[in-house]
């Protein structure tokens, strides 16, 4: 799974991404080249509307600027499919960044599988398991907080999976299309007034290839906070609280929804570093 976060749109979906160049070329090009004339013709009507009404004259040198931001806008269009290519890289170059020890494996999903922190002592902890025996409630109320523990956070870990690999698959289908559209967004570099558009659009196209990158800090920080333990350590006569075995199930549980529901809001997180809305 963690191969794809260093996979570009060149390459996680080869056929998809010469489709895209393809219908990129051959049909939005040309929509977005029509779209161009409006927003070149709205830049020169901006420019000359103010000079006329203050009785200056319209230089050759507006129309010229007018014409070059035309020309910066066309070869942005023309290239969309590349910046996206290059945004990408730029994401994945990041995550070999965090990956520079190589521990960035599926390893990090199974932070919520409870540990188990042994006595110290074996032969002190067999002898408190054959109490244990002579006492059946203790038994059942240790054993039940365990497996319900591991239930628990096994569920949370299989969500987690779900939800990473669906999360992947949103992001690189968003970034797909998004690429294939981006002539349109990016002609609007021609008018001063409609900028705005292919800026926000370059801003999402940013949030959507870090998605990965906040995914990554995410479970990785993630796992600092929420490693579930069963403590049989000491004496084994302390499991004879319910409450507390409870507490510990109940607090597995708090952990997972909270990691799952930070997994979700990655990209939300994401476009707040670009300036973007959720």
């Amino acid at each position: 799974m963690f191969s794809n976060f260093t996979q570009n749109i060149t390459d996680y979906n080869p056929s998809a991404y010469a489709w895209v160049l393809k219908m990129s070329t051959q049909v939005i090009l040309p929509v977005a080249f029509y779209i161009s004339i409006f927003f070149f013709m709205m830049e020169v009507i901006n420019v000359a509307v103010p000079k006329s009404q203050s009785g200056e004259n319209v230089q050759l040198k507006d129309i010229s600027n007018a014409f070059m931001r035309w020309l910066i806008a066309m070869a942005a269009a023309t290239a969309g499919v590349s910046i996206f290519v290059f945004i990408t890289m730029i994401s994945t170059g990041a995550i070999n960044l965090f990956n520079q020890s190589g521990t960035i494996t599926d390893a990090m999903l199974n932070s919520f599988i409870p540990k188990i922190k042994l006595p110290d002592n074996p032969l002190s902890a067999l002898g408190e398991i054959f109490g244990m025996l002579t006492n059946p409630g203790k038994l059942i109320n240790t054993a039940i907080t365990g497996i319900l523990m591991y239930v628990l956070c096994l569920i949370a870990q299989i969500a987690a999976v779900i939800s990473v690999s669906v999360i992947i698959y949103l992001r690189f289908f968003q970034l797909y299309l998004m690429a294939l559209l981006s002539p349109i967004p990016l002609v609007s570099f021609a008018s001063r007034e409609f900028d705005s558009i292919g800026k926000n659009y370059l801003k999402y196209a940013f949030a959507y290839a870090f998605q990965t990158v906040v995914l990554i800090s995410v479970m990785w920080l993630f796992s600092y906070f929420a490693q579930p333990t069963i403590d049989v350590s000491g004496s084994l006569s302390s499991f004879s609280e319910l409450k507390d075995n409870w507490g510990n199930a109940l607090g597995s549980l708090v952990y997972a929804i909270s990691y799952i529901v930070m997994i979700w809001q990655t990209l939300s997180v994401s476009k707040r570093l670009f300036g973007v809305g959720a």
